[in-house]
């Protein structure tokens, strides 16, 4: 059965839920799409999952109404350490503030993401949220994608129309086998036992997050908001997931540090930690996001971190094509830029792994570490958060200048300034738009035509001899030249010797396939 009047029309239909399809909703929103959501549960998730976000991703958190509300609901753990089973310490790095203005890691309580990321959007004119509805079709015809739906029940179907289908629908997602697209597995599968608990009033652990590199068991240790805790214990060979994540069991494993009276079970499952990429994350005007493109092993805490990056590379693009009706072929761009990251995040993960296991090794054997893990074993497992992983090239919307150290960095997050003396954060003058940063009225070096296309996409033209700051990384920065800045706030690329305002602004419509 078909429902009356559902057959309804939209930009973008995101299908799935969870982080990674709120955030792509909430950034949607911003550039005024009209977008539906699919989601065949009742609600949003109650359970502790993902638990790490990392700066960068912090830093676009913020972007959004409500988010004041959100950071005080997360915790910033003291140190990252890495440690032998006998307490000794391997090695401790306290957690800092970074260039995107945030600590490397925030720790949060997936609940308190959801409800925030959802309750930001609920009185949206933009959005339509369909919970309890499952896809089970989808046809691309003439650039317009017909997307059938079905009730919970199953008594009742819907109709969408959209230009665009975003699939955020997990790990088994139907739209990445609907669309048969084969997986990448980088070879690595391990199973590990996640315990959440709640301590009770008056009873504390460190504030750390913790490896403990145990030769008889790795064991993953984590200090959470609100009196949380999060245990991880890689499981041995022959060991049922089932029993393992029992009551008894977890009472057993967490006796080396609590009392089973002195706290109380969230969560505890078994998880397989897999690096899997798929071949292809677009196919027309179908893309995949987060862990229906790629699954990442949560040693460095990048799984939903690496989901919130596909999301904000392929958002502004969208908003692109739909609201200045650039080429759709830039959109060629998201795989091309993402995967190279995300393989290179995957491979780190995993030596971050092994190199757990060498560890382990090391104390077990009484090895000195230098002897156990080689170098370059070490650059790779931290090797993950590098936005290109290559030095010769930037591929995608990037200005490929020889030996140009900007190109591909996020521009820093940081205070101005203005001549009334008011603060004004550089993120928000950027505001979701292509930017100019320099020294200079923008008129004084690119002609008339160029201008007026820039102003038809929106772009902040920001003289900062307008402001006064303080950061030393962006005033290095503006002393190579204008800074070409895409609405990711990554950096498209910096005038140079070889490349004048107008050369760069030039390269840069040619990369969004734009003619002047």
């Amino acid at each position: 059965m078909i429902l009356k009047n559902s057959l309804l029309n939209f930009d973008v239909v995101i299908v799935g839920f969870g982080p990674v399809g709120q955030f792509t909703a909430n950034l949607l929103n911003q550039y005024n799409l009209k977008i539906a959501v699919i989601e065949k549960s009742k609600g949003i998730c109650l359970k502790p999952k993902a638990n790490v976000l990392d700066d960068e991703i912090m830093r676009n958190l913020s972007r959004f109404r409500n988010f004041a509300e959100f950071k005080k609901k997360t915790s910033v753990p003291e140190y990252i350490e890495f440690t032998f089973p006998n307490k000794k310490i391997i090695q401790s790095n306290p957690v800092k503030k970074s260039l995107n203005g945030f600590p490397l890691i925030s720790m949060f309580h997936q609940p308190d993401l959801e409800n925030n990321l959802s309750e930001n959007i609920k009185n949206s004119k933009n959005i339509n949220i369909f919970y309890e509805e499952e896809l089970i079709d989808f046809k691309q015809k003439n650039n317009q994608i017909s997307i059938t739906t079905s009730s919970s029940d199953k008594k009742n179907n819907r109709i969408l129309k959209s230009r665009f289908l975003l699939a955020c629908d997990g790990v088994d997602s139907f739209v990445r086998t609907r669309l048969n697209i084969d997986q990448m597995d980088l070879q690595y599968n391990k199973d590990w036992l996640i315990i959440d608990i709640k301590l009770n009033k008056g009873i504390t652990l460190d504030k750390v997050a913790r490896q403990i590199c145990d030769p008889n068991r790795p064991t993953v240790f984590m200090h959470a908001p609100e009196g949380r805790h999060r245990f991880e214990f890689q499981l041995l060979a022959g060991e049922d997931s089932i029993e393992m994540k029992s009551n008894n069991s977890v009472y057993k494993f967490l006796s080396p540090w609590l009392d089973s009276s002195q706290y109380t079970i969230e969560r505890s499952e078994v998880y397989k930690f897999r690096g899997i990429k798929a071949n292809q994350w677009k196919i027309d005007n179908i893309f995949l996001l987060g862990d229906a493109a790629h699954q990442i092993p949560p040693y460095a805490g990048q799984g939903i971190n690496s989901g919130i990056r596909d999301s904000i590379n392929i958002c502004w693009k969208l908003s692109m094509v739909i609201n200045h009706s650039l080429n759709p072929i830039m959109l060629e761009s998201y795989q091309i830029e993402r995967e190279i990251h995300v393989e290179e995040t995957i491979k780190s993960s995993i030596a971050l792994g092994k190199l757990i296991d060498s560890l382990a090794i090391a104390y077990k054997k009484n090895m000195p570490i230098a002897d156990a893990v080689a170098p370059e074993a070490r650059d790779q497992a931290y090797g993950g958060r590098k936005a290109n992983p290559s030095e010769d090239i930037n591929p995608g919307i990037y200005l490929n200048s020889p030996g140009h150290k900007f190109t591909g960095r996020l521009i820093p997050n940081c205070r101005l300034k203005n001549n009334k003396s008011v603060d004004i954060n550089l993120d928000s003058e950027i505001n979701g738009q292509i930017a100019i940063i320099g020294e200079g009225n923008i008129d004084d070096y690119l002609d008339h035509d160029t201008v007026s296309l820039f102003k038809k996409l929106n772009t902040k033209f920001i003289n900062i001899l307008d402001y006064s700051f303080k950061n030393t990384d962006l005033r290095e920065m503006i002393k190579a030249g204008f800074i070409l800045v895409r609405p990711d706030f990554h950096i498209y690329g910096v005038t140079d010797s070889e490349h004048n305002l107008q050369e760069l602004a030039e390269q840069f419509f040619v990369s969004l396939c734009l003619n002047k």
